[in-house]
């Protein structure tokens, strides 16, 4: 049954014509106002703390461009995986999942144009999406931990998940 209803969601999010256009950007200021070639920011998003900030509560539908920066204190990989949520659920709902089935629950959710990809602390990443009216979140299912190991927890169960809206 799962597995159907997440091929309807894969079958939708084609249907609405989502893409995703990435290209990896190192040493972006917070200030930027455009990703370059004329691409205007929707927001920079940086993580901190295996914490999302910046992330706006409501964007407009259609093409929105995000920087996510990794702004740990220390080595660690992160990702910024755009996922809908059906009516419904929530970012709790993410984080309760990540915490009961672990770095599996991933499949559990409609990815929405591919993911942000692994980012090193330091590091950053330019994503366009088109994204239609609805609720979503980001999320991290990377294992790193803050000691140097990758075998601890998914990210998302401890809480790194962030809800937004598409107006």
């Amino acid at each position: 049954m799962a597995g159907s209803v997440h091929r309807g969601w894969k079958l939708t999010a084609a249907l609405f014509g989502v893409f995703l256009v990435a290209s990896v950007v190192t040493s972006c200021s917070n200030s930027s106002s455009s990703g370059g070639s004329g691409t205007t920011l929707t927001a920079t998003i940086f993580v901190q703390n295996f914490k999302y900030n910046s992330v706006p509560t409501s964007v407009a539908s259609g093409i929105n461009t995000f920087l996510f920066q990794n702004q740990e204190s220390f080595p660690i990989t992160h990702e910024m995986i755009p996922i809908a949520l059906p009516a419904g659920k929530t970012a709790q709902d993410v984080i309760d999942g990540a915490k009961t089935n672990g770095a599996e629950d991933e499949d559990n959710w409609l990815h929405i144009g591919g993911d942000f990809g692994a980012v090193d602390t330091g590091a950053g990443i330019l994503v366009s999406l088109n994204l239609p009216p609805g609720n979503y979140a980001f999320a991290c299912w990377q294992t790193g931990t803050q000691s140097g190991g990758d075998d601890g927890p998914p990210h998302a169960s401890k809480g790194m998940v962030t809800e937004f809206t598409v107006t």
